[in-house]
């Protein structure tokens, strides 16, 4: 099942993404939800690790206060009743990993997650999903393989504006594009588009459609107000110049019902 991210960074992603999670602009104030293309989790390392100071540099920082609670034994007070019956009858080894690859298919997204550096993909996880032992255990992301040393007291935690969301296909395509290209895994492009005189119910999705015949899209924003609502316009950004100079060809065009403005921002 793929996931994608109500402000546009967890979106999920299955297999290579089924799991993942990435951010995408809803109809409700820029949330994320993370899209999950789950990466297999290694044994669990003692937190002395030699690797830990250095990975935790390249997780996104999580806010102090954000820090989801977990019970002395390590494993998260908030953790579905559903799952701790699973885990005591032996259908689900929490600690092997094997419950983080059912979330969002048989068991209830948590509210907690992490996010790779690398691609910003993210991976609901549960601080119990680390393992018994030590501060964390490294995992992988098994979008753009990048691994790193992940603490339990450094997860993000979901606010009331953010949910998790199958992620995009077009996350993981980008993503696989990216590297290919030896480019870093989380490039969006750096032409990027103003996009004005929108009908307020366009979606994301609809202007990644219609920049798509012009060239590869790297990023849609549609802005919102306070109340979740589009105000009118959002920038898009494509992957290349040759791209971002063909899709100004787009000023003009009717878009539900409206003639869109594209001209470069005036920043």
């Amino acid at each position: 099942m793929r996931l994608s991210i109500s402000i546009t960074v967890a979106a999920a992603i299955l297999s290579a993404g089924t799991h993942a999670f990435v951010p995408s602009n809803s109809v409700i104030p820029r949330c994320c939800s993370p899209s999950l293309g789950m990466s297999s989790v290694a044994e669990p390392e003692a937190s002395t690790s030699s690797d830990a100071a250095p990975a935790a540099a390249d997780a996104a920082p999580a806010p102090a206060d954000a820090a989801p609670a977990a019970s002395d034994s390590g494993v998260s007070d908030a953790a579905p009743a559903a799952d701790a019956a699973a885990s005591a009858s032996g259908d689900v080894n929490v600690a092997a990993g094997d419950r983080q690859k059912l979330y969002g298919k048989d068991v209830d997204l948590p509210e907690t997650y992490v996010m790779c550096g690398r691609c910003k993909t993210a991976y609901a996880l549960q601080p119990d999903d680390l393992g018994p032992k030590g501060k964390g255990r490294r995992i992988e992301c098994t979008v753009c393989s990048h691994s790193w040393y992940q603490a339990r007291d450094r997860l993000f935690t979901l606010n009331d504006e953010h949910e998790l969301v199958p992620a995009p296909e077009h996350h993981l395509s980008r993503v696989a594009s990216n590297i290919a290209a030896d480019r870093q895994p989380s490039y969006t492009g750096d032409f990027k588009l103003y996009v004005g005189n929108l009908d307020f119910y366009t979606t994301a999705e609809e202007l990644r459609e219609t920049f798509a015949e012009k060239g590869e899209v790297g990023d849609v924003n549609i802005i919102t107000g306070e109340d979740g609502r589009s105000r009118g316009f959002a920038f898009v950004t494509m992957m290349t110049e040759e791209g971002g100079k063909l899709a100004e060809e787009l000023d003009g065009q009717d878009v539900g019902g409206r003639n869109l403005v594209v001209r470069p921002p005036n920043n």
